[in-house]
């Protein structure tokens, strides 16, 4: 009876051990291999419109279905300028950290207009805000938004669907005008 509960013990935790190493460690290395490269890398901070085969490795969508865009960031060293122009259709623009968190996210409803500019930094730390003014670092954006973030790398992904796909080369040719760049802090 002892071994039986001795080895059932063992089966419990060891069942344990490989659920917590999965829910720890298995979404922060499939979003770096999702993300196809590194911000540290040197291929941070500029829009790249996606071609079908990524496409489909990064969002499991044929070339038929959407037009898809990416900006690896890294804003550890400044804020992300991102302006995006989006065709008049439903889209959406989702800023991901590296580790998989969804950190921001908007659609063509919600922003009401489809080219606009969204400033990107990192959220200060509560060292930082205890030791210095932030109120006098805020500003107001005319002509998009501000976002912070917790985290200092990750993936804005710019989605818009497509209702045929004769529309591909139109609104590839419109998102292409958007881009990622970093402004040193």
């Amino acid at each position: 009876m002892r071994t039986i509960l001795f080895w059932a013990a063992v089966a419990l935790v060891l069942g344990a051990v490989a659920h917590l190493s999965y829910v720890l460690i298995a979404p922060t290395y499939a979003m770096q291999r999702l993300m196809g490269g590194n911000p540290e890398e040197g291929n941070a901070n500029r829009f790249v419109l996606l071609d079908g085969p990524e496409q489909m490795r990064l969002l499991g969508e044929t070339e038929s279905e959407a037009v898809t865009g990416k900006c690896l960031f890294d804003i550890s060293k400044g804020e992300l300028s991102v302006m995006a122009e989006m065709p008049d259709t439903f889209w959406s623009l989702t800023l991901y950290s590296d580790k998989g968190a969804d950190l921001y996210t908007i659609n063509d409803r919600q922003a009401g207009i489809d080219k606009f500019k969204l400033s990107v930094k990192r959220a200060p730390s509560i060292m930082e805000l205890l030791s210095s003014d932030q109120a006098e670092k805020a500003r107001a954006l005319g002509d998009g938004w501000s976002v912070e973030v917790p985290e200092s790398y990750g993936i804005a992904v710019f989605w818009v669907a497509l209702d045929y796909p004769e529309q591909r080369k139109l609104f590839a040719d419109i998102l292409s005008r958007s881009s990622c760049t970093l402004n040193p802090a």
